[in-house]
């Protein structure tokens, strides 16, 4: 198949040249790889926002990214999303005059609203099915305090509503989908996924980043984007624990220009706390250095208000970390309860303390923990896998393929 994937705000060459980037663009990346793998020929259209170039890049074998100019060449935040969105739409309908795909998959809410408009512009006969993926839900992340966006839960709606196909995230995702009114049975699961040769059990750890650390002192780790507050929590959660050091690895978000800022309040809250001894905060880390920093901790921490991807925590999982994470967006499906970690219902730092200090107390639990989530990330969670159910569920949106049911992977567990 020629398949067109659509993400209008994220680039996937920086995951592709292993840089510190986003979950959308190694979803993407490594998606399209494996796709290519299976002998189909894949094209990235995205929006210039970065320095990449316009215009056609290779990234691999069967593998291509279409940078499409449309509005300002820079990142857009929060309500921007969507007003540059037409201009994309026409750009992609232009591209796909010169070069109509089999199938087109959107990621996101914007890429599927582009998508839908290029489709319906496109001048030649005939229109490909378009299949949706939904990692996020606005419906979804006020649940978990985030704002409100009602025209964006007007237009998810709608989208999900005229897509051939819709894939959820999780199946948190799938129940709010069916509790805006897609039955249940219309939507396919298909979770974000971990390069388990990359990460995994086998390699060294870190050198050790504290030349005074002491060996019996349990080492955490989270990787988090400071200023969502999840970063904060895991800080305040470590000064009820004094047996116990932390290493913050801050998320990359190429929509977030203020990093450097949030990581200095994030530095007065380490002093203001009396645990900078305990703390090491590092800026994003390129992606071939962050296995080593994984294998060198403990227990992963997770406390996002809402982590819809989940893939800093299937990182970690495959690396045999244990994880300690609040039951919401990614991690819902890709943590077991009290088998591969703990699931909390809140990321108050009380309660990740006590989390935390029941699996540091009982070391031969730790590490059942983690060779099952080193073991559950490798059998349920590998891209392959993953590109697997996607190809399936595009042959179940072509016309000429019929009889294929479309929920491939509705159960994480």
């Amino acid at each position: 198949m020629k398949i067109a994937l659509i993400a209008e705000h994220t680039t996937p060459l920086a995951a592709h040249r292993g840089e510190a980037t986003c979950g959308d663009s190694v979803h993407i990346a490594s998606l399209s790889r494996q796709l290519a793998k299976l002998g189909h020929r894949v094209t990235v259209y995205a929006r210039k926002s970065t320095e990449d170039p316009e215009g056609r890049s290779r990234m691999g074998r069967g593998v291509h990214a279409d940078i499409l100019r449309a509005g300002p060449e820079r990142p857009l935040h929060g309500g921007e999303e969507a007003e540059h969105t037409g201009a994309f739409a026409a750009a992609l309908s232009a591209a796909f005059d010169e070069d109509a795909p089999d199938v087109v998959h959107a990621l996101g809410w914007t890429s599927g609203l582009a998508a839908l408009s290029a489709v319906r512009g496109a001048e030649r006969g005939g229109t490909p099915p378009i299949v949706q993926t939904f990692h996020s839900l606005n419906v979804a992340e006020q649940r978990s305090g985030l704002p409100e966006r009602p025209d964006r839960v007007r237009m998810e709606a709608a989208i999900a509503g005229r897509a051939d196909a819709v894939v959820a995230g999780s199946a948190d995702l799938r129940f709010e989908l069916a509790r805006m009114g897609l039955p249940r049975h219309q939507v396919a699961v298909v979770p974000f996924g971990v390069d388990t040769d990359h990460f995994s059990v086998e390699g060294g750890a870190a050198t050790d980043p504290w030349s005074h650390r002491r060996e019996e002192r349990a080492r955490l780790i989270t990787v988090a984007r400071p200023g969502s507050g999840g970063a904060e929590r895991v800080v305040e959660a470590l000064t009820r624990l004094p047996g116990a050091e932390l290493l913050v690895v801050a998320a990359s978000s190429p929509a977030d220009p203020s990093l450097d800022e949030d990581l200095r309040r994030l530095e007065l809250l380490v002093k203001e706390a009396g645990v900078e001894d305990r703390v090491r905060l590092a800026g994003p880390v390129e992606r071939k250095e962050l296995p080593r920093l994984l294998r060198s901790a403990d227990v992963y921490v997770s406390a996002e208000a809402y982590d819809p991807y989940g893939g800093a925590v299937l990182e970690a999982m495959a690396c045999g970390l244990p994880v300690v994470a609040k039951a919401s967006g990614g991690a819902t499906g890709a943590v077991l309860d009290r088998t591969t970690g703990l699931l909390l219902r809140h990321a108050r730092p009380d309660a990740l303390a006590r989390a935390v200090r029941s699996l540091m107390n009982e070391p031969t639990v730790r590490s059942a923990q983690g060779i099952a989530a080193a073991d559950r990330a490798r059998s349920r969670f590998t891209w392959q896998r993953v590109a697997a159910e996607t190809e399936r569920i595009y042959r179940s949106a072509l016309p000429a393929e019929d009889g294929l049911p479309l929920a491939s992977g509705d159960d994480a567990h």
